[in-house]
């Protein structure tokens, strides 16, 4: 029904958004790692959506990248598994990793997810294994091979940087400079925060140079 929604972000938490597009205010839930990549209210904001229709609710969830929202709607194909444990998996696993604990049944990564014991770990790992396997366009030929974790986090902030809006040779010079001048061990969500604020300051110096 709606698949991305771009507007102005207008109110946040780290469950949820309001993006107003064209005078319409739209109620968006989020995975955690989302809200740690938002920009400040009154930015343009762009998130891939997920239409959620149960007997009692209609529910927006917005993603960072359209990779994102499929991978919510296969986990939520898990029997037993709905939207808030599925959005759970998502903001607490990168698609690799979810991909590697499936396929490689790595049942304690699984368990690391709140809301997911052992016996619901054993059952994604087994009703998503062929789902993930027919899926490889959710993964990129550079993940699936990727050795480095390094890497990895790089790509992934970059990416969320660019689909926030930032130009993509911008989004990767911010990833990098963060890493280099306050640390290389730096989980996902914290390290594109930091890249946002580089490139804040970048464009701001940038404005000022125009002046």
């Amino acid at each position: 029904m709606y698949l991305y929604l771009k507007g102005i972000l207008t109110a946040s938490s780290p469950h949820a958004v309001t993006i107003e597009v064209h005078g319409v205010g739209y109620g968006i839930s989020i995975p955690s790692h989302v809200y740690q990549a938002l920009p400040q209210v009154g930015a343009s904001l762009l998130l891939y959506t997920s239409f959620v229709l149960r007997e009692f609710s209609q529910t927006l969830y917005g993603f960072l990248s359209p990779q994102e929202r499929d991978l919510f709607e296969i986990v939520m194909q898990v029997s037993g598994i709905g939207p808030k444990t599925a959005l759970s998996v998502i903001g607490h696993l990168s698609g690799e990793e979810l991909r590697r604990a499936v396929l490689e049944e790595e049942i304690p990564l699984l368990c690391k997810v709140p809301g997911i014991g052992r016996k619901t770990a054993e059952r994604l790992a087994l009703e998503l294994k062929d789902k993930l396997t027919q899926r490889a366009d959710l993964f990129p030929k550079e993940t699936l091979s990727f050795s480095h974790p390094q890497q990895k986090k790089i790509q992934d902030a970059t990416s969320a940087l660019v689909n926030l809006g930032y130009p993509p040779t911008l989004a990767q010079k911010a990833v990098k400079t963060a890493l280099e001048t306050v640390s290389q061990d730096m989980d996902l969500p914290s390290l594109i925060t930091c890249a946002i604020r580089y490139c804040s300051v970048d464009a701001k110096k940038m404005a000022v140079s125009l002046h």
